[in-house]
């Protein structure tokens, strides 16, 4: 049985089956008159945001260390494991068998995993450490109050 404490990671992508509808590339500002077509499209999500479908996961983010780089508690966020990690990239990081979100940071050739929240330490893997970069965040989904 699962742990529900555990992040869990769940695979997203196109349904490869259907067939592929035209992507709008600009937005109305008004709505066009409900008596006549105005053309738009339904929008693909997966066209838009997923550039790796077999590689890209959704996460859930739980604790507010990113929370200045604009990831909060409950945030869902892309994760693409074929994109390279590069310095800068917020990526996630498997530490000591614990998912982590944070700031790429190569300094003088040493790897820092870095929080947004200056309060929070930064995490220096050393050769021997149990460590992996997971996957490089793409995009970060909000709900906002309604």
């Amino acid at each position: 049985m699962d742990d529900p404490s555990e992040p869990r990671a769940a695979r997203v992508g196109r349904d490869t089956t259907t067939a592929a509808q035209p992507l709008r590339t600009s937005v109305a500002i008004s709505f066009g008159s409900p008596a006549t077509e105005s053309g738009v499209t339904r929008l693909d999500l997966n066209d838009i945001f997923i550039r790796n479908p077999q590689a890209t996961y959704m996460m859930r983010v739980a604790g507010t260390a990113m929370r200045d780089a604009g990831l909060d508690d409950g945030d869902i966020v892309l994760v693409d494991r074929a994109i390279t990690p590069a310095h800068g990239h917020v990526v996630i990081a498997v530490v000591d068998q614990e998912f982590m979100c944070r700031r790429l940071v190569w300094q003088g050739g040493a790897l820092t995993l870095c929080a947004a929240d200056p309060a929070v330490a930064a995490v220096h893997p050393r050769d021997g450490d149990e460590f992996q970069l997971w996957g490089v965040v793409t995009t970060v989904m909000k709900s906002l109050r309604v």
